[in-house]
């Protein structure tokens, strides 16, 4: 029987994971590389070239709104339910 993980681990795994992915430009979970391009696959071109024109500015503001945007789109793509398994299968793996 299996029990569902406490929700600060998996906002603590998610926050890892977030942070592998910007500071690296990719991160694995599920077993499957993801990019910061993945993320931004379904987005509006406009809006992907604001996020990216952000992202290399100097200015801390414009760095940290691209951040929350590129935040957004992983917490929609990786679920509480999807981070849960990624927990699980890396437990697993060791």
């Amino acid at each position: 029987m299996s029990y569902p993980l406490a929700e600060h681990v998996i906002l603590d795994a998610r926050s890892n994971l977030f942070y592998e992915l910007h500071t690296t430009g990719d991160v694995r979970v599920n077993g499957a590389k993801r990019t910061i391009f993945d993320l931004l696959e379904y987005v509006d071109a406009e809006e992907k070239d604001n996020v990216f024109s952000m992202l290399v500015r100097a200015n801390e503001n414009a760095q940290e709104c691209a951040l929350e945007f590129l935040s957004a789109a992983f917490n929609v793509e990786f679920d509480d339910e999807a981070i849960e398994n990624h927990i699980i299968n890396e437990a697993h793996e060791l």
